[in-house]
């Protein structure tokens, strides 16, 4: 991977994307020239995102009425608001959200942003806004389902803590519309409560009942089953004879009860959380060669309405090593050299983990080479009794250079101080680590909520 020459190959434009507050997203994008097809895929698998591009460019659209092909757009002579089901959001209100009005040119545009507009207010279910032709122009159908109202909340089953405590957990309110989302945080809510009083088997569940269908007015019922009181007070394993229940224990969050439990939120009981704290002793029992571990049974054990002891029933099955590594596709580096970056060797502890991150290291070896368009594949295959052979199958693609950086909305700062974060310029090898790591600078600059990058 020597030094390139001049920009025989094909070429970049990296393009970095700002807005000005710290709520937008900043994307930064690279424009290729002669670039294979995968070279867009292959850009995300290195970079995790969008790719960067160089020629700073500040770009504003404003969108208004246009033209296309030359005609005039038509112009809008009327809008009908048409309900499908109650009308719980007035006429009035509706067309207070939109752009389109009459009078004015129709723009397949304005109508997505009224679209969303009409989303984000939260009373509207379903819509659709579509053009009907007339004489002189259009008339603009705005079809819509508004959700219904909230009349009523009600809590059924909480008898050991005030039903007014809970309701301070559903900020859901009288007249406001029905919404999944706020009632499954008060759901969350309520369920935490419990938990943090000790009801591990807490069980909450909401509905939506109507009151008046043809008004569109509902009752909100959540119904509590609160179960046995009592934390978590120990996590036991069976069946780990090579690592200590301590080293396994440190893999979950759940965890038995301290005396800090009221901060630490330990000895709760969450399922969700307790299968992902299954799934993550497993991967730590295959990341140390035991990829035949299993955990053949949870068990869940409560003396006289007590603490509870979860006792966790793992077979490891055995430890495996690697066999033979073989690398295949490498034209302009040797299989020396890419041996030499790998951290799993052979006849050593074999590790899905370390399979992935010795990839990773291959792609970033190439990548700043300006191998940006390379294809790597690692493959474990069983070879044996507690064996495995694994294989690196690259495909190199082209080298690539940057010709020019694009920086586009940026309106937060000047160009230059931007410019000084990026780790590469114009004519340089598109190293693919100093994007990364220039991306990570723009970041850390906490002007934007996020930069992105992409190919262009």
């Amino acid at each position: 991977m020597d030094k390139p020459p001049a920009l025989e190959n094909p070429a970049l434009t990296f393009v970095l994307t700002f807005s000005s507050t710290r709520l937008s997203r900043v994307r930064v994008g690279f424009a290729a020239r002669d670039c294979p097809s995968k070279f867009m895929k292959q850009i995300f698998r290195l970079l995790g995102g969008p790719a960067f591009s160089i020629s700073l460019v500040c770009v504003c659209m404003t969108l208004g009425p246009a033209s296309a092909g030359g005609q005039s757009l038509p112009i809008v002579r009327s809008i009908d608001v048409q309900y499908s089901g109650p009308a719980t959001v007035s006429k009035e209100r509706i067309l207070a959200q939109l752009r389109t009005a009459v009078g004015q040119p129709y723009s397949d545009q304005i109508v997505e942003q009224d679209i969303q507009s009409l989303y984000k207010t939260g009373s509207i279910l379903n819509v659709r806004i579509f053009a009907q032709p007339e004489a002189d122009g259009v008339k603009v159908v705005v079809a819509l389902q508004t959700r219904s109202v909230v009349r009523e909340i009600e809590i059924d089953g909480a008898e050991r803590i005030n039903p007014k405590k809970i309701r301070k957990d559903i900020t859901l309110k009288i007249n406001q519309p029905v919404n999944e989302e706020e009632m499954e945080k008060a759901r969350q809510k309520i369920i935490e409560r419990y938990q943090a009083k000790g009801f591990t088997d807490i069980d909450v569940k909401y509905r939506v009942d109507p009151i008046d269908e043809k008004r569109g007015t509902a009752r909100v019922v959540y119904t509590i089953n609160e179960g046995v009181k009592g934390a978590v007070s120990r996590i036991h394993f069976e069946g780990n004879e090579h690592f200590r229940e301590s080293v396994l224990r440190k893999q979950m969050k759940t965890r038995g009860k301290t005396l800090i439990s009221f901060f630490d939120k330990s000895g709760r009981l969450d399922e969700t959380q307790l299968q992902q704290d299954l799934d993550s002793v497993k991967e730590f029992y295959q990341n140390h060669g035991y990829i035949d571990v299993e955990v053949k049974d949870v068990r869940k054990e409560r003396r006289e309405n007590g603490p509870m002891v979860i006792t966790i029933v793992v077979t490891e099955g055995p430890q495996y090593h690697v066999g033979k590594i073989t690398v295949s596709g490498y034209k302009v580096t040797t299989e020396e050299k890419i041996r030499a970056i790998l951290k799993m060797k052979e006849n050593s502890v074999y590790s899905p983990k370390a399979l992935h991150d010795d990839a990773k290291a291959i792609a970033d070896a190439y990548g700043t080479g300006g191998y940006v368009d390379l294809s790597i594949v690692p493959q474990g295959t069983p070879a044996g009794p507690a064996r495995i052979d694994v294989h690196y199958q690259i495909e190199e693609g082209n080298r690539f250079f940057v010709q020019r950086i694009n920086i586009v909305g940026n309106v937060r700062t000047k160009d230059k101080v931007i410019r000084r974060e990026v780790l590469i310029t114009p004519g340089d090898v598109f190293n693919t680590v100093r994007v990364e790591t220039s991306k990570k600078r723009l970041e850390n600059l906490g002007y934007f909520a996020k930069v992105e990058t992409y190919p262009e």
